[in-house]
């Protein structure tokens, strides 16, 4: 199939070079989007192709799932699979990562078709609309293809391109840069290739504008209906600045876009609920905590991609048998979940008493006990052969309707976490102390601790607080959900290797870039 699609590209190119007219029509493709309330579909085809195409994978979780491999925190049940890149093996091509690669640039295709759609009618291609579709529909698409646009470059970004130094040259060239529509053959296939420092400046730029133009939350009768359906919003867009602002060092930016967040929100977000909140709906609804989600919950399109099977518990009603992650060794111990793992079964106060161990994470049992031997209610392994307890995460499938659960995309705790991290970096460890308790606090459970968590050695003060806290803390918070590669190179850290062997990675090595497809190297003369 392979063969048959690059020689089909190859003749296409072929064709085009004997033909350069092509790209000339004599009667020019009439718009797709002749009113208003059709322009909605050139949102919602980007937010298809990045969070939804694929069955057993779309390019959301193919993103994170090589993410979650590449980081500290997890161990790999099957290490002689490479199919994963648990081995950090990143000089080899895998089919998922090509995969993130070729979607993320269709859909940012699509925007800039759209965005370009926009710019060729002066700003104002449906002129008859009235203020109030101006403002509160053409107004916020325009907004939601820059935000759309911006995460498919913040996807590329951290996957295919080197971390950003800050006062470094950051002048590698890894990806191309497009911010407008292919008009012939030459453009369409030499695209510049951008720097690491100009893919991340437009990445700033594109959430920046989305950030100015989107609302802040959806009005009944005024916009689009599927609009409420999880779709980014102004706080969408200002955590994304945050996000970017924070993996390029940039930590005053990130603590104060972070802060709007948290603070300018209008109590449409906060920490209120049970951890698990965020990871059970199976209809039009989220946690409080939720900033963006996939709405997985359609019975006709939705559902959960199954690759999320990789780094969780669940498949769709039931356990899982080829979960493949599982929680590293050592930070089992460093966190007090259990001392020795390998040799020594029991779980520790630490965890017990932490909400999103007993909710959101998962004890599988080795497969050597023998059958006699075994409790009730408890799950052995049985495909991956395991021989010792491992922990593993269970965010995945956990609605009333299993498979078409809602899948968080940001969430106000990371928010808390990163403006602490940031804060701590400014010398406020006050601040920092405060966001660090209000996470902790929420995952405290007072009557299995059997003590109020601010009377606890765990409250956390300004004279005590440590970096090494923030990092743990957000390690168990965003445990599987490819966070902590990008908040240890946001940090400018070493990431440990793990049970991979001793030592730690420089977070500026190759180990955590994967290659550009090789038919995208080989046919786009912007490589040459």
């Amino acid at each position: 199939m392979k063969k048959i699609l690059l020689f089909t590209v190859m003749l296409l190119q072929f064709s085009a070079c004997k033909n350069e007219e092509f790209f000339e029509l004599e009667r020019p493709v009439q718009s797709p989007w002749t009113k208003l309330s059709e322009f909605d579909r050139a949102v919602i085809g980007p937010y298809a192709l990045l969070f939804a195409k694929g069955d057993w994978g779309n390019v959301y979780n193919y993103w994170y799932l090589y993410k979650n491999a590449v980081a500290d925190d997890v161990a790999w049940s099957t290490p002689g699979d490479g199919t994963w890149g648990w081995y950090r093996d990143t000089e080899a091509n895998k089919a998922w990562t090509d995969d993130i690669f070729n979607t993320s640039y269709n859909a940012i295709s699509s925007v800039n078709d759209a965005l370009q759609f926009v710019d060729d009618a002066g700003g104002a291609p449906f002129p008859k609309i009235t203020a109030d579709d101006q403002k509160h529909n053409l107004e916020r698409i325009v907004g939601e293809l820059h935000f759309l646009r911006g995460f498919a470059y913040y996807m590329a970004a951290t996957t295919f391109c080197t971390a950003y130094v800050p006062g470094g040259p950051n002048n590698a060239r890894e990806i191309p840069l497009r911010t407008t529509k292919a008009t012939s053959y030459e453009d369409a296939s030499t695209p510049k290739i951008g720097t690491t420092q100009e893919i991340w400046d437009q990445v700033l730029a594109d959430f920046d504008k989305a950030y100015q133009m989107l609302p802040e939350r959806f009005v009944a009768g005024k916009m689009h209906a599927s609009y409420q359906a999880g779709r980014a919003n102004k706080f969408a867009a200002a955590a994304m600045l945050a996000r970017a602002h924070f993996a390029m060092g940039n930590y005053p930016k990130a603590l104060e876009f972070a802060s709007f967040v948290i603070d300018k929100n209008g109590g449409d977000y906060d920490l209120s609920e049970e951890p698990i909140e965020a990871f059970n709906k199976s209809m039009l609804a989220r946690g409080k905590e939720t900033i963006m989600y996939i709405p997985s919950y359609d019975l006709t399109y939705g559902k959960q991609n199954l690759h999320a099977t990789c780094f969780s518990n669940m498949f769709q009603k039931t356990v899982c048998g080829w979960t493949a992650t599982h929680m590293d060794y050592e930070t089992l111990k460093r966190l007090g979940w259990m001392q020795n793992p390998k040799s020594d079964t029991t779980i520790g106060i630490a965890a017990k008493r932490d909400k999103r161990f007993t909710q959101l994470c998962f004890v599988r049992e080795p497969a050597n006990v023998p059958q006699a031997l075994r409790l009730p209610n408890r799950y052995y392994e049985t495909r991956v052969n395991l021989t010792w307890r491992t922990i593993v995460s269970d965010k995945s499938a956990r609605g009333p309707e299993a498979g078409y659960t809602n899948v968080p995309q940001i969430r106000l705790a990371e928010m808390y976490l990163t403006r602490a991290s940031c804060a701590f970096k400014a010398g406020d460890k006050k601040q920092a102390a405060a966001d660090l308790n209000i996470v902790r606090k929420r995952a405290w459970n007072a009557a299995v601790a059997k003590v109020a968590y601010e009377s606890s050695p765990n409250f956390v003060t300004e004279s005590n607080v440590t970096e090494q806290m923030i990092g743990d803390e957000r390690l168990i918070e965003m445990f599987c959900e490819g966070d902590r590669i990008d908040y240890l190179r946001a940090m400018k850290k070493e990431v440990g290797n793990g049970d991979r062997g001793a030592g730690a990675t420089p977070y500026t090595s190759k180990a955590f870039v994967w290659p550009v497809p090789v038919v995208e190297r080989s046919l786009n003369n912007g490589y040459q």
